[in-house]
C-alpha cells in the first residue's frame, strides 16, 4: 500500500495485530477491534462533539468569576471659585477651592458591591479628599492658602433575607452550567456509543457483502460449468439448443448478481470508511477487507435485566434526568424571585481629618471618628405579573421535562423488548437457513448425478443452482442480521462501550 500522507493510518490499521494478514498494495485487512479503535481516534463527529464538554468546563469556570472581587480605583480634581457676597451688612470674601479626590477598594469593579456564594454583598473602600483653600480679604488681598485632608475607610454589607436568599442569578447560573456540563458529557458518551455501534453494524454489513460476493462468484462458476456440460451434450445430441439457452440465461443472471454484489461491497466499504477516518482522500482508493468471519454465538436474554441496564446506563435516558434537574434549578430560582426584597444592611467606617494625608490616615486606627449604620431595605412591586408568570413558565417547562423523561424511558423499554425478539428470531433464522443451505447442496449434488446419467433435465439443475445461491445468501444474511441485532441490543441497553471494554473519560 502506498504511503502518500497515509502512513499514520496504516500504522493504526496494522496495529501490529497477529490476526491481521500481511497487507497487499491498496488492500487493508481489518479486524472489528481495529475498526472500533480507528473510529474512536479519527471519527469526525466524535472529534467535533468532544469539544462540547470542554467548552462547558470553561464556561462553568468563567461563571465562578462572579465571586471574584475586583480592585477599583479613581482619581480626580475639581476647582471652584466662589465670589464674595454681602449679607445683612456682613461681607463674605471670595473663596477659591481645589479638591483632589482619590478612592479605591474591593468591590465589583465599578465601585459597587461584590458578592459571596451565599448572597452576601460587600464593599470595602477608602477615600482621600485633599482640599486646598485660598481666601481673600475684603479688599481682595489674598490671604495665605491652607489645606485640609479628609480620609475615610469603611465596610458596607447587605444580606438578602427573602428574595435571593437561598438562590440568586449567580448561583442559578452556576448550577445550570454544571447541569449543562453533565448533559453534554452524556451527549458525548451517547455519540461515541452511536458511532461504535454504527461501526460494528458497518463491519458486519461489509462482511456480509464480501461473503455474498463469494456466494455469487460460486453461482457464476456453477452456471458456467453447466453451460459447458450442456454444450457438450448438445454436440452429442443428448440435449437441444434450448437447454443451452436456458443455462446461458442463468449464467448471465448470475453475472449480473455478482456485479451487484461487488457494487454493494464498494458502498459498504465507503460507509465504514466514513466512520473510521477523517482523511477520506487518503483512503478512498484503498480496499478494506474484514478479517473476522460471521458466526452466531448463542446468547441468553433477560428482559428485566436488560430493562434495568437500559434505564441505568443509557446516556440519553440519563440526559433526560439531567434535563429535569436543570429545569428544577430554574423553577427554584423563579420561585424565589416572587418574594419581596428584604435585605439587612450595615456599614462601619472611620474618618480622619488633618492638614496632611498621613496625619488624616493616622487618625483612623485610634478610631477617633467612627461611623456606622444599619437598617433594612424593603422593596416589592405593586404588581407581580412578571415574577409569577416567569415562575409558572419555569414550572411548566419542568413538568414538560418530566414527561420527556417518561417518553424516553418508555421508548427504551420498547426498543429493548423488540430487539430481544429480533435477536431471538435472527438466531433461529441462522439455524433454519443453515439447514436450508445444507439441503440445497445435497439436492443439487443428487440432481447433477441424475443429469449425468440422463434421469434429470438441465432446467431442474438450473432451479436447484438458483435455490442453492439463494440459500447461501440467506444464511450469511441471517448471520449478519443476528450480529447486528446483538449490537443494537447492546446499544439500547447502554452497554456498547462496556462490552468492548471501553470507557469515556470525563
Amino acid at each position: 500500500m502506498n504511503g502518500h500522507g497515509f502512513a499514520g493510518m496504516l500504522c493504526l490499521l496494522a496495529l501490529g495485530a497477529a490476526a491481521s494478514e500481511p497487507q497487499t498494495n491498496k488492500v487493508v485487512k481489518l479486524t472489528l477491534e481495529d475498526a472500533i479503535r480507528l473510529t474512536l481516534q479519527h471519527n469526525l463527529s466524535i472529534q467535533i462533539q468532544r469539544y462540547n464538554p470542554i467548552v462547558d468546563r470553561y464556561a462553568l469556570a468563567a461563571d465562578y468569576g462572579v465571586y471574584e472581587p475586583s480592585f477599583f480605583s479613581t482619581a480626580g480634581e475639581s476647582y471652584t471659585a466662589s465670589p464674595g457676597r454681602d449679607f445683612n451688612g456682613l461681607t463674605e470674601p471670595p473663596l477659591d477651592t481645589k479638591v483632589q479626590s482619590y478612592s479605591g477598594g474591593i468591590g465589583n469593579g465599578s465601585g459597587g458591591n461584590a458578592i459571596t456564594p451565599w448572597g452576601l454583598q460587600y464593599n470595602l473602600s477608602t477615600t482621600l479628599n485633599r482640599n486646598y483653600y485660598q481666601t481673600f480679604t475684603t479688599n481682595l488681598t489674598p490671604r495665605p492658602p491652607f489645606n485640609q485632608d479628609t480620609a475615610f475607610t469603611g465596610l458596607t454589607l447587605q444580606q438578602p433575607l427573602l428574595r435571593n436568599l437561598w438562590i440568586d442569578s449567580a448561583r442559578a447560573t452556576i448550577l445550570i452550567a454544571k447541569k449543562n456540563l453533565r448533559y453534554d458529557q452524556l451527549g458525548f458518551q451517547f455519540l461515541v456509543m452511536t458511532n461504535v455501534s454504527a461501526t460494528e453494524q458497518a463491519y458486519y454489513e461489509l462482511n456480509y457483502a464480501f461473503e455474498n460476493v463469494a456466494v455469487q462468484q460460486e453461482a457464476v462458476t456453477l452456471a458456467a460449468q453447466l453451460v459447458d456440460e450442456n454444450q457438450k451434450r448438445v454436440k452429442a445430441g443428448v440435449l437441444t439448443a434450448l437447454d443451452v439457452a436456458q443455462s446461458l440465461s442463468q449464467l448471465a443472471s448470475a453475472k449480473a448478481s455478482l456485479l451487484a454484489a461487488r457494487q454493494l461491497v464498494v458502498t459498504d466499504e465507503n460507509n465504514l470508511k466514513n466512520l473510521i477516518t477523517d482523511r477520506y482522500r487518503d483512503l478512498y482508493d484503498t480496499k478494506i477487507e474484514p478479517v473476522e468471519k460471521l458466526v452466531a454465538i448463542p446468547t441468553a436474554f433477560d428482559l428485566s435485566a436488560s430493562w434495568q441496564a437500559g434505564l441505568s446506563h443509557r446516556p440519553d435516558v440519563l440526559q433526560a434526568k439531567v434535563n429535569i434537574d436543570r429545569q428544577a434549578v430554574n423553577k427554584r430560582y423563579q420561585f424565589n424571585q416572587i418574594f419581596p426584597q428584604l435585605d439587612l444592611t450595615g456599614s462601619y467606617g472611620r474618618t480622619g481629618l488633618a492638614e496632611t494625608a498621613g496625619d488624616a490616615y493616622g487618625q483612623i486606627p485610634p478610631n477617633k471618628f467612627p461611623s456606622y449604620s444599619y437598617g433594612i431595605v424593603f422593596s416589592t412591586p405593586l404588581g407581580d405579573t412578571t415574577p409569577r408568570n416567569n415562575y409558572k413558565s419555569a414550572k411548566a417547562t419542568w413538568q414538560q421535562a418530566q414527561l420527556i423523561y417518561r417518553q424516553v424511558e418508555q421508548t427504551t423499554l420498547i426498543q429493548i423488548e423488540n430487539e430481544i425478539e429480533v435477536a431471538k428470531s435472527d438466531f433461529e433464522q441462522v439455524t433454519a437457513t443453515r439447514e436450508a443451505r445444507s439441503y440445497a447442496e445435497e439436492a443439487l449434488t443428487d440432481e447433477q448425478r441424475k443429469l449425468e446419467v440422463g434421469t434429470s433435465t438441465p432446467f431442474i439443475v438450473l432451479q436447484l443452482q438458483s435455490n442453492l445461491t439463494t440459500a447461501r445468501s440467506a444464511e450469511i444474511r441471517a448471520l449478519a442480521d443476528y450480529n447486528e441485532a446483538l449490537t443494537a441490543l447492546a446499544f439500547f441497553e447502554g452497554a456498547t462501550l462496556e462490552r468492548r471494554h471501553l470507557k469515556v473519560a470525563e
